[in-house]
């Protein structure tokens, strides 16, 4: 609980000057409250707003845990001259009537002034008393202090506080005047001081016999806390989104940079299934069949050398079928195309899921919440190009399709090399013709090999002149009955030669005139083979054909689709962080600062104010920026991005949310960040103090004009009536940096009491009072004054 409020409090703004004042002095609190509220409403809708928040404020104060009496504080702000006659007198009514019905038991109404702990002070802008229009308020006042003075249902009206437009230092403005009411809610009850003597005995309720009218002057030096933590805020989240804007505004120069950053997607392998894969298989086996292409092809293309075109035929039967042949489906074709169908299907959505999986892959890769997005420029550049990588496959597969098309016209089914092999199989020679030619060659290398070993085996007879001559010896009778060898060598050596001679004749003359079979053969066998694995022949294998070709096309035109709803994320992620900061900046802008390229550059003085003759800043604004700069969990900028990012990362990834997209969540990572300042004032800091201190002693040394009454109130002799604490007032100023502070005031010539606030809020109230008058006596002294040299002094409302 924030011990700057002792006790419940409203702050009731009423009308357009009660409003402005209630915003001035939210500037400036250090925090929200249980025990403070707030209601800015126009005089005739007090009751209807003050009762829920009583509810709450009253219940609050019972819970605070101090035994005391419950105690209560409306502080009322309004311009006399603003709204109708009877405004002031309609709200205060209002509030008395709901505490009358709703609260009597709380705060019993017939308590003396000393007892009663439930009180309204209304604090009123007045015009310079001395102007002709100062009559109108102080009349409506006076009916107001009738009403008082009358027993109301419930006396809860205990000052009526006058802020006049002119003082002696001269004529506030609008702005200053708006200060100077916010000064006295932050003085009174929001300092931590109402327990204290000179504020209690300002804000209890008047003896019997005493004026409720009294005259209060306020000035101040002060940082608008309130502003300065918002800004603080708005710019360490304009840093930190600024550097997440320049990555992924970083442009990408390499090509293989970008393609590293999407090989997750492993898009070459997306449309497998329709080229080469499972689905495709059984979409051309199924196509193969239908059209009656063969399928039982030999492994082995063997031929032998005497082997006849008709051996050659049964022996490699599958290949001299038809390559296709029309036939109509039967009712298992059909089943078993609806059941290919079915597989496409299949394939085409497992397609679809690796698509996704791909692009899931490359974001958890590359743009997780921890990544800072470094990777984001580089993926989107890898799947831009692999889209158009995509587009170009599908400008390849139109063609295709234009080739498939089914409204052109079928040419002849593919039959290849069945022409060249029934060729071949018409120029083999004849078996008959081949082996006679080996009966000859062998008979003839009988004879010439029989003939030449006889011979060989004839002895032959040298005459003495040298002339060989034959010798044929007469025979002899044998000498033995048995077979002679020698003889039947020479016919056994032909036989064998004759044998060997026709056999390799026929094997190589056989051979090689089916060389040329056994080509064909083999082409053909691969031919086949290539055909049916395409779909086979004819109608078919076309529609085949065609069915992938729709499904590639179409897988890849998804896949496109996917590719590029993931490069309008990544954008929309772009997008939305320049958004963030774009807000952020505005953020700056509405506070009055234009932000600098670092943060301790910026200039406060908008944000501070120009101040005026009553109030000004406690420090300079440039001491300021650079302490907020300093005052950071986390000082480097690239860390504190980081850390900003995974913190206002989407819950479902990149795929669903962008990042940074929730301007509450990063409101709240950027109060963390700030926090520190809440820590520490800017007080203790060495500078900061000193710099307080000097501004204390200037504003200190004008300040005694400043405080005077904006008139000498007369009795009905025309005596001056002084009222009770005429002119006393005090300082309140924090205890942080009171040593600084403490310097600084012991040099003003006007010294007051200082109360020392435990706030920590850098904020120092100068206040004076007269109280215990009344309208008439107010009247009698504005009369006496005289008449301006304007009819509309600066500042009028």
């Amino acid at each position: 609980m924030d011990a700057a409020v002792s006790y419940p409090t409203v702050l009731l703004g009423l009308g357009r000057f009660g409003h402005e004042v209630i915003g001035r002095a939210l500037q400036s609190l250090e925090a929200s409250s249980p025990l403070l509220g707030v209601l800015r409403c126009e005089p005739s809708g007090v009751a209807a707003g003050l009762q829920p928040l009583l509810e709450d404020l009253l219940r609050a104060g019972r819970g605070s845990g101090e035994r005391r009496d419950q105690r209560l504080d409306i502080v009322a702000f309004a311009a006399a001259l603003q709204g109708g006659g009877e405004d002031l007198l309609t709200a205060c009514e209002q509030a008395a009537r709901l505490l009358a019905e709703g609260y009597g038991a709380m705060f019993p109404p017939d308590r003396p002034p000393e007892q009663r702990t439930a009180t309204l002070h209304l604090v009123v802008q007045v015009p310079a008393l001395s102007n002709p229009r100062a009559s109108v308020a102080l009349s409506r006042l006076a009916a107001l202090e009738s009403w008082a003075r009358a027993r109301p249902v419930f006396p809860l009206v205990a000052r009526i506080w006058l802020v006049s437009q002119q003082t002696a230092a001269g004529t506030l403005t609008s702005e200053e005047m708006v200060s100077s009411c916010a000064s006295f809610a932050l003085g009174m009850v929001a300092s931590g001081l109402r327990t204290e003597d000179e504020v209690s005995r300002r804000m209890a309720h008047p003896a019997r016999d005493e004026g409720l009218v009294g005259f209060v002057s306020l000035a101040s030096v002060e940082l608008p806390e309130s502003r300065l933590r918002a800004y603080a805020a708005a710019r360490a989240a304009y840093d930190g989104l600024g550097v997440l804007v320049t990555r992924v505004q970083e442009p990408v120069a390499d090509a293989t940079l970008a393609m590293g950053a999407v090989s997750a997607l492993q898009h070459d392998r997306w449309l497998a299934p329709f080229v080469e894969g499972q689905a495709a298989q059984l979409s051309r086996r199924l196509a193969a069949e239908l059209s009656r292409s063969p399928v039982d092809l030999p492994a082995d293309i063997r031929v032998g050398p005497l082997d006849t075109p008709e051996e050659i035929r049964a022996n490699h039967s599958g290949l001299f079928k038809p390559a296709s042949v029309e036939a109509a489906p039967t009712t298992v074709d059909q089943a078993r195309t609806d059941e290919t169908f079915r597989a496409l299907d299949r394939a085409e959505a497992e397609v679809a899921a690796s698509v996704e999986q791909g692009i899931q892959a490359v974001f958890d890769a590359s743009l997780g919440p921890t990544s800072g997005l470094f990777q984001l420029p580089a993926v989107e550049q890898g799947l831009k190009r692999v889209i158009a990588h995509l587009h170009d496959e599908q400008a390849q597969e139109e063609a295709t399709l234009r080739k498939l098309d089914p409204s052109q016209p079928p040419g002849p089914p593919p039959d290849p090399h069945r022409e060249e092999l029934e060729h071949a199989l018409l120029e083999l020679p004849s078996k008959r013709l081949a082996l006679a030619a080996a009966a000859a060659l062998a008979l003839a290398v009988l004879l010439g090999v029989s003939f030449g070993t006889l011979s060989l085996m004839t002895p032959a007879v040298v005459p003495a002149g040298g002339t060989p001559s034959l010798q044929v010896a007469a025979p002899t009778a044998p000498a033995a009955t048995g077979f002679d060898w020698r003889e039947a060598l020479p016919w056994i050596l032909g036989a064998l030669a004759a044998l060997g001679t026709g056999g390799g004749w026929l094997y190589f003359v056989g051979n090689h005139t089916r060389k040329e079979v056994r080509r064909v053969l083999k082409l053909r066998r691969d031919a086949l083979e290539s055909l049916v694995s395409r779909g086979g022949g004819g109608r078919r294998a076309k529609q085949a054909e065609l069915q992938l070709v729709v499904r590639r096309k179409r897988a890849r035109r998804g896949a496109i689709l996917a590719l590029e709803n993931a490069v309008a994320r990544l954008q929309a992620v772009r997008r939305a962080l320049l958004e963030a900061r774009d807000r952020k900046r505005q953020e700056l802008q509405a506070l009055g600062v234009n932000p600098a390229a670092e943060a301790r550059l910026d200039d406060l003085g908008p944000l501070l104010g120009a101040g005026g003759l009553l109030h000004g800043s406690l420090m300079p604004p440039e001491v300021l920026s650079r302490w907020i700069a300093a005052r950071r969990e986390i000082s480097e900028d690239r860390v504190w991005a980081d850390r900003l990012l995974e913190g206002a990362w989407p819950e479902g990834g990149l795929l669903e949310d962008v990042p940074c997209g929730d301007p509450e969540r990063i409101t709240e990572l950027s109060r963390r960040q700030v926090r520190p300042l809440a820590e520490r004032s800017v007080l203790d800091d060495a500078e900061g103090g000193q710099q307080a201190a000097d501004v204390l002693r200037d504003f200190g040394s004008r300040m005694g004009a400043m405080l005077a009454p904006p008139c000498q109130p007369l009795n009905a002799h025309g005596d001056p009536v002084l009222g009770i604490r005429p002119g006393e007032g005090f300082v309140i100023a924090p205890s942080a940096g009171r040593e600084s502070l403490d310097a600084g005031l012991r040099d003003v010539p006007t010294r007051l009491p200082v109360l020392w606030s435990p706030s920590k809020a850098a904020r120092v109230i100068f206040l004076r009072t007269w109280e215990g008058l009344s309208v008439e006596e107010v009247v009698r002294g504005a009369r006496s004054m005289p008449q301006p040299a304007v009819a509309a002094p600066r500042g009028t409302r």
